[in-house]
């Protein structure tokens, strides 16, 4: 049984600087880029196969998607943009022909009775939308991309006055749309395991009571709806483990001024709500570990001042940190939010889109690093002295790193040393035996750095 109780309230101050001394991750002032008009929430994917990951944004006051191609560094370039569906407003993205080209799923809120529109991605680019519907007239929100059912083929759910899961058949093409019913007109969703049962359950923001949660069984069927929260408006709904027991919780931003996180039991109910103040009009809530501590954090756009606020965990489902940060737009606000590894330095960034600015803009992380690690000599005689050589340098601002790295053979911790003046750390050793070693150089981060980790070394040991 859901444990309910009264709303517990938390008020905290925006802070300047981190609750253990440091300013790890903090965001470098955004770049922003031109969209279409209406921009509303961004999908990232590597939609061009070149492993680096790109954005695409709907524009639903001009009813196209703007793809903006990842240079690998943090930038991005404008690629194309192609007419989607009336009123585009929500993509979800993954190869669902098998074909190993990302494609894209859109919902359209205006306009057509067949409000699901589906673009496969070809060499040539995007195809016309293939459309589907999901049984209500009123327009869809969300849609995310998974499989349900277990049979290795992406399928589809969808919010709308109720969840529409629509089965994938692996040509790209679905099957009609089957309603579960909730317990009132819903809108964002996630697709976590919360029962620990080895199969994708689905949490749907829910504008009357909170969210519903929708546990599955596998085959792509779910079981009736189970409410959990106090009445909320939710705009967002992610999924994370905030307190690291192993069970993922649950976090909603309200439309007012709070996000609510949901502690979760391990069998898909959740402990009592705790709310607190991020800024006036919260909308789009993503999470990730931006600091590198090894806490889930939570990240969501708000209405004022055009900005993002960051609640930064403590990894026990807390978040007595909150830091704000502009995301280059104006009073209209912040809408839709994600978090990558845009530039490849193993920090967290964002990308903000803002409807009425028409941009997405992007935040990268100032604590990412580049670790490069070296051998001596590969293979090397037994018995002689190799030396292994971890360089640490900053991915963007001109600080040098500081702090230690731990070389480890395997799982065997060799020695923790710290790093010179100029970001280097080595370590020499005779005694390797016979054989082939996986030598791993792990870097434990500093005040404006996060943990990082180099590419492991195959040393031959002859």
């Amino acid at each position: 049984m859901l444990r309910r109780s009264l709303r517990v309230v938390v008020i905290l101050l925006f802070l300047a600087s981190s609750a253990v001394g440091d300013s790890r991750g903090r965001f470098l002032p955004a770049v922003s880029y031109r969209t279409g008009a209406g921009a509303f929430s961004v999908a990232v994917a590597d939609l061009n196969g070149d492993g680096i990951p790109d954005l695409a944004v709907p524009n639903s006051y001009d009813s196209t998607i703007t793809i903006l191609a990842g240079q690998g560094d943090g930038t991005f370039i404008h690629a194309k943009t192609f007419r989607s569906c009336a009123s585009v407003f929500w993509l979800a993205a993954g190869d669902l022909n098998g074909d190993g080209r990302i494609d894209l799923v859109a919902t359209c809120r205006v306009g057509l009775a067949r409000n699901i529109a589906v673009m496969l991605n070809s060499p040539s680019g995007f195809l016309p939308p293939q459309f589907y519907e999901d049984g209500f007239a009123d327009g869809p929100n969300s849609v995310v991309v998974a499989d349900f059912d277990e049979d290795g083929i992406l399928d589809l759910m969808v919010s709308d006055a109720e969840i529409c899961f629509l089965k994938g058949n692996g040509d790209g093409s679905f099957q009609p749309a089957q309603l579960y019913a909730s317990h009132g007109p819903t809108d964002s969703l996630v697709a976590a395991d919360f029962n620990n049962d080895g199969h994708l359950d689905v949490a749907a923001g829910e504008l009357s009571i909170g969210a519903d949660i929708f546990l599955g069984n596998g085959d792509g069927t779910f079981q009736p709806a189970t409410a959990v929260g106090d009445p909320l408006k939710p705009a967002s709904v992610a999924a994370g483990d905030f307190n690291r027991d192993g069970h993922l919780d649950l976090v909603l931003a309200d439309e007012g001024k709070t996000v609510t996180t949901f502690l979760g039991n391990g069998d898909g109910t959740f402990q009592a709500p705790v709310t607190q103040e991020v800024g006036k009009g919260p909308r789009s809530v993503t999470v990730a570990d931006f600091n590198g501590d090894g806490a889930v954090d939570i990240a969501v756009t708000i209405i004022e001042a055009g900005g993002v606020t960051v609640m930064y965990g403590r990894g026990d489902g807390t978040f007595p940190l909150l830091r704000q940060f502009s995301a280059g737009g104006g009073n209209a606000g912040s809408f839709g939010i994600a978090s990558a590894d845009f530039n490849h330095d193993r920090a967290s960034d964002l990308a903000v889109v803002d409807k009425d600015n028409h941009t997405v803009s992007v935040l990268l992380n100032s604590g990412g690093t580049f670790v490069t690690s070296t051998s001596s000599e590969n293979p090397a005689p037994a018995g002689q002295p190799v030396t292994f050589t971890a360089t640490v340098a900053p991915s963007l601002i001109s600080t040098i790193p500081t702090g230690s790295v731990t070389f480890a053979d395997g799982t065997t911790i060799l020695a923790t040393l710290p790093l010179d003046q100029n970001g280097v750390a080595s370590y020499t050793t005779s005694g390797l035996s016979t054989g082939t070693h996986t030598i791993r150089m792990k870097y434990s981060g500093d005040s404006n750095f996060n943990p990082n980790m180099g590419p492991p070394i195959s040393e031959v040991i002859q």
